[in-house]
C-alpha cells in the first residue's frame, strides 16, 4: 500500500509532550544522571515546531528528557522529582497557592420595572401607597466565589545524589524512549517534535510521499489558509492544524527539503538497482 493510505497507516504519535508545552528539563538531573549518547547517523528526518533540522543526527537522554543534536525534543520523560523522592534527606516543602475565583457574568442593565415608580400624588398623599420590593435584577452577578486554594509540592536535596535501584530503574525507562527515537530515525523514518502538540512519527516509506509533496506545498502557499488547503488536498492527513501553521512559518527550508529528497531517491534507486543485481530473477 501506497501514498496516503501508507502514510495514516504508517503515523504513531505519543503523548509525551503536554499539550500546553514542555517544561524544561532540569539542569539538575543532567548533572546527576548523566547522558546517554548514541553514535551520529545521517538517515531519517527530524522536524521540531515545523522546523528541519539537517542530519547528522546524536539522539541522547540528557537527564530527564531527550536531546537531538543537542536541541530538547521532549519534556522530562519522568520528572525529576521523582528520583529525588528516592533520596534521604530529602526535603518536602508544601505551598498554598491562591487560585484565581472564575470570571462572574455582567449584571444586566435595570429594566423598566425596575424603576422607582413613586409618582407625585404618593408625594403629596397623606397616606402613601407602600412601596413594592425591588426584585433583583435579571442576569445580576452572582457573589464572588473564592476558589480553594491549590498545594503545591516541591522536592530539594542539600546533599549529593546517590543512585539506588529505583532510580536506575528510572533512568532504564527514559532511555528506552531514547533508543525507540534513535530506532526509528535509523531505520529512516522521520519525527515531527512539537512544544504543542504529540509528536508524529511515520517510516521510510512515508518520509518519501511526506518530502516528495511538502516542498511544493511550502513553495506555492501564500497564506496559512492555503498551506492547509493544499495539505489536504495532498493527503497529507498526519499534518495537524499547528503543525501545518509551524509547517507554513518555516517555508523557507523547501529547497533544503528538495534536497533531501533527491539524495533520498537516490539512495533508493542505488539499492534497487543492488538488489536487481544481487537477485536477478526478482
Amino acid at each position: 500500500m501506497t501514498g496516503a493510505k501508507s502514510l495514516v497507516l504508517a503515523l504513531a504519535s505519543v503523548a509525551v509532550a503536554a499539550a500546553s508545552g514542555m517544561p524544561e528539563i532540569p539542569k539538575a538531573s543532567a548533572r546527576a544522571l548523566g547522558v546517554t549518547r548514541g553514535k551520529p547517523f545521517s538517515n531519517g528526518v527530524v522536524f521540531i515546531n515545523g522546523k528541519y533540522i539537517a542530519p547528522p543526527y546524536v539522539v541522547e537522554r540528557w537527564g530527564t528528557g531527550i536531546r537531538i543534536n543537542s536541541k530538547p525534543v521532549t519534556g522530562q520523560i519522568i520528572p525529576w522529582s521523582e528520583f529525588l523522592k528516592t533520596q534521604e534527606g530529602v526535603k518536602v516543602t508544601k505551598t498554598e497557592v491562591p487560585s484565581a475565583p472564575p470570571p462572574q457574568p455582567q449584571a444586566a442593565p435595570a429594566s423598566a420595572d425596575d424603576a422607582d415608580d413613586t409618582s407625585l400624588d404618593d408625594l403629596f398623599d397623606d397616606d402613601p401607597k407602600p412601596k413594592k420590593p425591588k426584585s433583583p435584577s435579571r442576569g445580576a452577578a452572582a457573589p464572588a466565589q473564592h476558589a480553594a486554594p491549590r498545594t503545591t509540592v516541591s522536592y530539594s536535596l542539600d546533599r549529593e545524589f546517590v543512585h539506588n535501584a529505583a532510580t536506575r530503574a528510572l533512568v532504564t525507562k527514559i532511555n528506552s524512549v531514547r533508543t525507540e527515537i534513535d530506532r526509528i530515525l535509523r531505520n529512516g523514518g522521520f519525527i515531527c517534535f512539537g512544544d504543542s502538540y504529540s509528536r508524529v512519527m511515520g517510516d521510510s516509506r512515508s518520509v518519501l510521499t511526506l518530502l516528495e509533496k511538502l516542498p511544493g506545498i511550502q513553495r506555492r502557499s501564500d497564506t496559512l489558509q492555503e498551506f492547509r488547503a493544499n495539505v489536504r488536498a495532498a493527503g497529507l492527513v498526519f499534518l495537524n492544524e499547528m503543525l501545518c501553521e509551524e509547517l507554513f512559518r518555516n517555508k523557507v527550508d523547501y529547497p533544503r527539503l528538495l534536497d533531501r529528497y533527491e539524495k533520498l531517491k537516490r539512495d533508493v534507486d542505488v539499492q534497487k538497482m543492488l538488489n536487481s543485481i544481487s537477485n536477478p530473477l526478482l
